[in-house]
């Protein structure tokens, strides 16, 4: 949702101003911590300081659900927290201060080790409590795309970095949450020398408003009103549809790989799983983790319907027809909806140079699950015509039945997390090496 900019015309509304009001939940997919109201004592370690002082944590998404706002404001204009008359668009290069909405504190980084993660510099919300350390609040806006994109720092489209001008570190989202004082909130630390460009080095900003008070309270009740729409817009179904499309096949890869990750190939082979969970003392788990037996009866199926389709095409051709008009109609329709829904939705996938995970095959992989029982009624209907090899079909059919319950009933541990198993029974449930199951030996 984008708000609606009182001072220009629609065509720039989703500009970011200096004295734009943003929630600090906006930024990227994950919190960009900003100043609580709680003060803490804590203590922090490194090679070649210690420092213990008073000093403000972060804080992100509150337990009540309430946001916390950021205001881009210019350098030694702090008390400026409302858009100017006519609005300044940050741009590329621009330094900018951020300063907490409810609190109008600003976001500070100093060379002290962050409380999680000790390899990067802390981030928090500055409070002038007298310490030896001055405050080192000033940020530099790197627009990663703007040869793509725009100069002009914008809503949903600008991949932005945000540089510390002090210490040249930029920040970060950590990913480790912080304990108990700090909420369990996602840390977020100012990190040196990065390692080429990733999704936890850049923001986006989702939605803003164009802040008119100077206030406390009504900064407060402006973030929690609904974002402006510019009902001027006029955009087509189809239009918005083909923008999502090619924002999706056109959106840059990151150069890091997460650890679960897969290639399209090893979906179908099911080389890969997901750990989503792990208990904390046990080895109880969740994980995205198929059926073998009805993963493979799903392949085995798309391999029949194809085989089957070739020899019957083969011996239409030199006039010999196996099945009748109807039935043939009716085994290419199944082709079309079933083989044809698995391609339209797993080919696409080999020509993406993106993250991809096991879960991006399901969709194709329903396709083959509807293709298993229509097929095995083609055959019982029209190539086993006699008792006998219809009687083995069925006996065949009850015993692969039974597989796929008895593999259902031995991964329910690592589906459901529940019953608890032994490192050694995990172990035994690791049917690939390629699958990355949590034990812990005790």
């Amino acid at each position: 949702m984008l708000s609606l900019d009182p001072f220009s015309n629609s065509s720039n509304n989703n500009n970011l101003f200096f004295g734009d009001l943003f929630p600090s939940d906006v930024l990227n997919s994950e919190a960009l911590d900003s100043a609580s109201t709680s003060s803490f004592i804590c203590r922090y370690l490194t090679s070649d300081i210690i420092s213990l002082k008073r000093q403000k944590i972060a804080d992100g998404f509150s337990k009540h659900g309430r946001k916390s706002s950021l205001i881009p404001s210019p350098p030694n204009r702090r008390q400026e927290l409302v858009v100017d008359t006519p609005p300044r668009p940050i741009r590329h290069g621009d330094v900018i201060q951020l300063v907490h909405g409810m609190t109008s504190r600003l976001l500070n980084s100093h060379d002290v080790a962050a409380p999680m993660s000790p390899h990067a510099q802390e981030v928090s919300g500055y409070i002038d409590f007298n310490v030896s350390m001055a405050a080192q609040n000033l940020w530099r806006v790197d627009i990663n795309n703007r040869e793509a994109e725009s100069e002009v720092w914008k809503t949903i489209l600008s991949e932005v970095r945000l540089v510390h001008v002090n210490t040249s570190a930029v920040l970060k989202l950590s990913g480790v949450p912080l304990p108990d004082w700090g909420f369990r909130q996602l840390e977020v630390v100012a990190e040196k020398l990065p390692k080429g460009h990733s999704s936890s080095l850049s923001w986006t900003v989702e939605e803003h408003r164009y802040g008119t008070s100077q206030g406390r309270k009504e900064r407060e009740a402006e973030l929690h009103s609904p974002t402006h729409i510019d009902v001027d817009r006029k955009i087509s179904f189809w239009s918005k549809f083909m923008e999502l499309q090619w924002k999706m096949l056109t959106v840059k890869q990151e150069e890091s790989e997460h650890k679960y990750s897969s290639a399209p190939l090893e979906w179908i082979t099911m080389n890969t799983n997901i750990a989503y969970w792990l208990h904390a003392s046990t080895n109880a788990q969740i994980h995205l983790i198929g059926n073998p037996v009805s993963w493979g009866v799903a392949n085995l199926s798309l391999l029949a319907y194809q085989l089957l389709a070739t020899v019957y095409m083969l011996r239409r051709r030199r006039g010999l027809k196996d099945l009748t008009d109807g039935a043939w109609q009716q085994f290419v329709s199944l082709g079309v909806v079933c083989v044809s829904g698995w391609m339209m939705n797993f080919l696409p996938f080999l020509l993406m140079d993106k993250t991809l995970f096991l879960y991006h095959y399901l969709p194709a992989l329903c396709y083959l699950y509807l293709l298993s029982p229509a097929l095995l009624e083609h055959v019982y209907t029209h190539l086993f015509s006699s008792g006998t090899p219809r009687r083995a079909l069925c006996v065949c059919t009850s015993a692969v039945l039974v597989s796929i319950f008895t593999s259902y009933w031995n991964f329910c541990p690592l589906t459901y997390g529940s019953p608890e198993l032994s490192a050694n029974q995990l172990q035994a449930l690791k049917w690939r090496d390629s699958w990355d199951i949590l034990y812990r030996r005790r």
